[in-house]
Protein backbone atom coordinates (compact mmCIF):
# COMPACT_ATOMS: atom_id res chain seq x y z
CA UNK A 1 0.00 0.00 0.00
CA UNK A 2 1.22 3.53 -0.94
CA UNK A 3 -0.02 6.44 0.56
CA UNK A 4 -0.37 9.36 -1.97
CA UNK A 5 -1.71 13.24 -1.51
CA UNK A 6 -3.82 13.76 -4.62
CA UNK A 7 -6.75 16.65 -5.36
CA UNK A 8 -9.79 16.09 -3.45
CA UNK A 9 -12.09 16.46 -6.37
CA UNK A 10 -9.62 13.46 -7.82
CA UNK A 11 -10.09 11.62 -4.72
CA UNK A 12 -14.34 11.64 -5.32
CA UNK A 13 -14.47 11.00 -9.27
CA UNK A 14 -12.22 7.90 -9.03
CA UNK A 15 -10.80 6.53 -5.48
CA UNK A 16 -13.49 7.10 -2.65
CA UNK A 17 -13.67 3.37 -2.45
CA UNK A 18 -9.94 3.67 -0.90
CA UNK A 19 -9.11 4.78 2.59
CA UNK A 20 -8.39 8.52 2.82
CA UNK A 21 -7.34 10.24 5.82
CA UNK A 22 -5.22 14.14 6.44
CA UNK A 23 -7.66 16.26 4.28
CA UNK A 24 -5.71 19.92 3.72
CA UNK A 25 -8.66 22.47 3.40
CA UNK A 26 -5.60 24.79 2.56
CA UNK A 27 -4.55 23.07 -0.52
CA UNK A 28 -7.95 21.03 -1.30
CA UNK A 29 -5.93 17.89 -1.13
CA UNK A 30 -6.15 14.63 0.81
CA UNK A 31 -3.92 12.04 1.43
CA UNK A 32 -5.15 8.06 -0.10
CA UNK A 33 -4.06 4.95 0.71
CA UNK A 34 -3.77 3.14 -2.93
CA UNK A 35 -2.81 -0.50 -3.37
CA UNK A 36 0.37 -1.32 -5.28
CA UNK A 37 -0.63 -1.16 -8.84
CA UNK A 38 1.51 -1.72 -12.53
CA UNK A 39 0.15 0.82 -15.10
CA UNK A 40 -1.05 -1.70 -18.03
CA UNK A 41 0.33 -0.72 -21.45
CA UNK A 42 -1.79 -0.94 -24.45
CA UNK A 43 -1.10 -3.21 -27.54
CA UNK A 44 1.34 -2.79 -29.53
CA UNK A 45 -0.94 -2.75 -32.49
CA UNK A 46 -2.65 0.19 -31.26
CA UNK A 47 -1.51 3.62 -33.37
CA UNK A 48 -0.80 6.40 -31.07
CA UNK A 49 -1.07 9.69 -32.86
CA UNK A 50 -0.79 12.76 -30.39
CA UNK A 51 -3.56 11.84 -27.56
CA UNK A 52 -5.32 9.30 -29.83
CA UNK A 53 -5.05 5.51 -30.21
CA UNK A 54 -6.47 3.95 -33.66
CA UNK A 55 -7.29 0.25 -32.71
CA UNK A 56 -7.44 -2.34 -35.47
CA UNK A 57 -10.91 -2.83 -34.96
CA UNK A 58 -12.36 0.43 -36.25
CA UNK A 59 -12.22 2.05 -31.96
CA UNK A 60 -10.31 5.67 -31.44
CA UNK A 61 -8.91 5.99 -27.59
CA UNK A 62 -9.16 9.44 -26.60
CA UNK A 63 -7.01 10.63 -23.60
CA UNK A 64 -6.47 13.56 -21.28
CA UNK A 65 -4.72 14.07 -18.34
CA UNK A 66 -1.95 11.36 -17.06
CA UNK A 67 -1.23 9.34 -13.92
CA UNK A 68 -3.99 8.75 -11.26
CA UNK A 69 -6.00 11.21 -13.21
CA UNK A 70 -5.98 9.55 -16.89
CA UNK A 71 -9.24 9.82 -18.46
CA UNK A 72 -10.71 8.43 -21.57
CA UNK A 73 -12.91 8.06 -24.38
CA UNK A 74 -13.85 5.51 -26.88
CA UNK A 75 -15.58 5.52 -29.63
CA UNK A 76 -16.20 2.21 -32.05
CA UNK A 77 -16.88 3.29 -35.54
CA UNK A 78 -19.04 0.72 -37.92
CA UNK A 79 -20.53 0.67 -41.12
CA UNK A 80 -23.43 -1.14 -40.33
CA UNK A 81 -24.64 0.67 -36.73
CA UNK A 82 -24.28 3.81 -35.44
CA UNK A 83 -21.29 5.03 -33.36
CA UNK A 84 -20.63 3.25 -29.81
CA UNK A 85 -18.72 5.21 -27.11
CA UNK A 86 -17.68 4.79 -23.95
CA UNK A 87 -15.96 7.52 -20.98
CA UNK A 88 -13.77 5.88 -18.85
CA UNK A 89 -12.85 8.36 -15.50
CA UNK A 90 -9.85 8.20 -13.30
CA UNK A 91 -9.53 4.70 -11.65
CA UNK A 92 -6.59 2.50 -10.67
CA UNK A 93 -8.05 -0.22 -13.83
CA UNK A 94 -8.96 2.83 -15.93
CA UNK A 95 -6.78 1.24 -18.68
CA UNK A 96 -8.30 -2.06 -18.09
CA UNK A 97 -11.55 -1.24 -18.45
CA UNK A 98 -10.68 0.64 -22.02
CA UNK A 99 -9.37 -2.28 -22.99
CA UNK A 100 -12.16 -4.34 -21.86
CA UNK A 101 -14.54 -2.39 -23.89
CA UNK A 102 -12.48 -1.59 -27.20
CA UNK A 103 -12.18 -5.94 -27.01
CA UNK A 104 -15.80 -6.53 -27.35
CA UNK A 105 -15.70 -5.38 -30.81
Amino acid sequence: MTNKRIPYSLYKAGYTQFKAFDYDCKTKTIVVELPDHKKVRFPKEWQKDGNNYFTPNNCVVSFWNTGLAENFYVEHHSNTSKTVHKTIGPALDAREQVIAFVNQF
